[in-house]
């Protein structure tokens, strides 16, 4: 797709939902009914306040303290505010039955049918053959955690993390934090990797963004394929698919040559002087070669990263949902993590905050539970800083997890070989899906439980960001829609009352939120009547490395037992086009801008502008599509070993030439998603069921497909 049309697509998403946009006569008029919340379409949590009108949600303004949302919502967060409308809402608990269909049951024989299934699989194989899969949003994952933790397992892994969780472990693995926060609007320099793959953050890292170019900052996106908010970039450099990390070694091999910049950072790292040695062949001869980037460009960029430092970073956690996928993303955390400790960044003006404030739940009566088992995932992937998703469902489909709960989590849908991950969650004896609408991942369940929309009840606060952190609070808005749907506190503490662990919640969600909001110092009803509550960054040096050393550390013993060397160095990709021949490409995927993941694509409004707009179409590159005979337009069918789909192709400049695009959202392949049906094709479809080494995210980038003119 053009970078017009995706503009005109974005620019069509905030227009779309302007209806939800305040005025001051509006706002004194609706002000009665104003009840602070947040938007749960990602882990940012956006806070804003939603007006009500004979108790349904008329209106919703994003909330000013609320460094995210700052003042609005992006297109996802107003498609979502839809939610509890949706006209594909689950209206009752539903038990699979021996042919395949479900049949609607009771709340209190679902929960004590679940319960018994819950106990005798611990009794027969154990807790460790029980395992969750969470949605990365604050009261789902801390409820289902607590749950099972009190069960006696440790087994709970991020939905939200499944192709950034390599870039988290990496990050994890050198400087013992998982992910970090760019202060964009005083910084003088950013290298944003990755963008492409979650094209448009929250709103007010993109105020940010538009801040420090107004005053002069360099904002340089380095990708496959140009995203939308390149619009607030004022350089996009054009790689080869998977190499960032061939760019990154380069750029620490000439920030290292700076003896201010390698002086300053031998006092904070550990092992320095070993990655100094590795990095020597890395020039930017080299990094050109690789990339497809002009070397005098490496070049200059060190001297433009070196010159602003510590103003300057490298950022890899963009929106913190994606970043990852192929099969050198760990080690491109790594490398990252440590370049951005030689540029002397974290936790100053400018830089990156690595360290944030946190909700300390040890300081309260609702203390985590301690278990004793091991991470199920760990022995295989041992370098995954918590754990894998993806192992978890392939133990499952091996038989080693027998109890699986997923909450808002459809991984059917967004893993690699969906038939493989159907097969799965199938193969287990238990299957829990909590959900609002029912899913592909759903439809394979054993129960079905009606999730309440966020808004439907009093939420759990959450801590975000680390430049400007805030505390989040969450009331109720509406009653529920759906009088059968729970939230997913009652449903937790149902299954604790049908599994004989219900002393673990011997508390209301109020009181938890109360807690939660007193050890960061904050008054739970102030900070309700806030939405957000504005908490002091940790400064510089404050920063305490929860390494083994105490420091940044460039060498992991771990990383060498994984396959790795114990520095940083390259790792190819797992596959490569050039490898393959003429006609084969790599099929890349993402989140489009006014997407999250499949969460948002039955959101009515969301998908009327996905349709109009052919958000689900294929992009390909303008002179690989004109040497196959393909113009914008087409039909084309894309295939390969695992799957063959026809879908309208985008022709375009602004991709590289071996790799086509895909977004990550469409291809609905359960029939009660109305609203996205017929939009597009599943992208995972194609992607063999495969993780990357030691860190065990999937593999998404790393599939080959040809492409042909239908009929052709």
């Amino acid at each position: 797709m053009a970078a017009s049309a995706a503009g005109a697509a974005l620019a069509a998403s905030g227009a779309a939902l302007a209806g939800c946009a305040s005025s001051s006569a509006v706002d004194t008029a609706y002000a009665a009914e104003a009840v602070n919340t947040q938007c749960a379409a990602c882990p940012k949590q956006c806070s804003y306040a939603a007006y009500t009108v004979d108790g349904s949600i008329d209106k919703v303004v994003g909330n000013t303290t609320d460094p995210a949302s700052a003042g609005t919502l992006c297109a996802r967060g107003y498609g979502m505010a839809t939610a509890a409308t949706s006209a594909d809402r689950l209206e009752s608990p539903m038990r699979r039955t021996d042919s395949g269909s479900y049949e609607a049951i009771p709340w209190d024989e679902a929960l004590a049918e679940i319960g018994k299934a819950l106990t005798d699989i611990k009794a027969d194989k154990g807790a460790a053959a029980l395992a969750a899969i969470i949605p990365g949003t604050s009261t789902a994952d801390w409820y289902t955690e607590r749950f099972m933790n009190a069960l006696g397992s440790p087994n709970v892994y991020l939905n939200a993390t499944t192709a950034s969780s390599s870039v988290a472990s990496g990050l994890a693995l050198a400087t013992g934090f998982t992910s970090y926060e760019v202060d964009y609007a005083q910084a003088k320099i950013v290298v944003i990797l990755g963008a492409s793959t979650v094209e448009m953050p929250d709103p007010g890292t993109i105020a940010s963004l538009e801040a420090a170019k107004a005053a002069g900052a360099k904002i340089v996106m380095v990708d496959s394929r140009m995203p939308a908010s390149a619009s607030v970039a004022t350089e996009y450099l054009g790689v080869k698919a998977g190499t960032e990390l061939a760019l990154v070694l380069a750029v620490a091999r000439g920030l290292l040559s700076k003896d201010d910049l390698a002086n300053a950072a031998a006092a904070k790292m550990e092992g320095l002087a070993e990655w100094e040695r590795a990095l020597a062949s890395y020039t930017p001869q080299w990094a050109a070669s690789v990339t497809g980037l002009a070397e005098d460009r490496i070049q200059s960029l060190v001297g433009e990263l070196a010159a602003a430092a510590p103003a300057a970073c490298i950022d890899l956690t963009w929106m913190a949902l994606f970043g990852g996928s192929y099969g050198n993303s760990g080690e491109l955390a790594r490398a990252v993590a440590l370049t951005n400790t030689v540029l002397g960044c974290w936790n100053v003006p400018g830089g990156a905050y690595v360290a944030a404030p946190t909700i300390d739940w040890s300081a309260t009566a609702m203390a985590p539970i301690a278990v004793e088992e091991a991470d199920a995932t760990a022995a295989e992937y041992p370098l995954a800083a918590a754990g894998s998703a993806a192992q978890a469902l392939r133990l499952a489909h091996d038989g080693a997890i027998a109890g699986l709960i997923l909450v808002d989590a459809n991984v059917v849908a967004e893993y690699p070989d969906p038939d493989y991950v159907r097969e799965a969650v199938e193969t287990c004896t238990l299957s829990v899906a909590v959900t609002p609408e029912m899913t592909e991942t759903a439809r394979c369940c054993t129960y079905v439980l009606p999730e309440q929309v966020w808004a439907e009840s009093a939420q759990l606060p959450v801590v975000t960001g680390a430049v400007h952190p805030a505390l989040k609070v969450s009331l109720q808005v509406i009653d529920p829609a759906v009088s059968e749907a729970r939230s997913v506190s009652q449903i937790v503490e149902g299954l604790a009352q049908a599994t004989d662990t219900a002393g673990a919640f011997s508390f209301t969600v109020e009181d938890a939120a109360r807690a939660a909001c007193e050890s960061c110092g904050c008054a739970y009803e102030a900070a309700a009547a806030l939405g957000a509550t504005s908490l002091a960054p940790v400064a510089a040096e404050a920063v305490v490395w929860p390494t083994a050393s105490g420091k940044v550390e460039c060498a992991c013993a771990a990383c060498e037992t994984a396959g790795y060397t114990a520095t940083p160095t390259w790792v190819e990709p797992s596959v490569s086009p050039d490898a393959l021949g003429y006609g084969y490409y790599r099929l890349t995927t993402g989140n489009q801008a006014v997407q999250a993941t499949t969460k948002t694509a039955n959101a009515a409004p969301v998908a009327a502008i996905a349709e109009q707009y052919g958000l689900d179409g294929l992009w390909m590159n303008a002179a690989a599509a004109e040497a196959a005979g393909i113009a914008g337009g087409d039909k084309v069918v894309i295939e390969n070993e695992y799957a063959s789909a026809p879908v309208r192709v985008h022709v375009t400049e602004l991709i590289e030439p071996a790799a086509m695009y895909l977004a990550s959202h469409y291809g609905v392949e359960d029939d009660e998603q109305r609203q996205a049906d017929g939009l597009g094709v599943r992208q995972a479809r194609f992607a063999t069921f495969g993780l990357e080494p030691g860190y065990g995210a999937p593999l998404l980038q790393e599939t080959m497909v040809t492409v042909g003119k239908a009929g052709a």
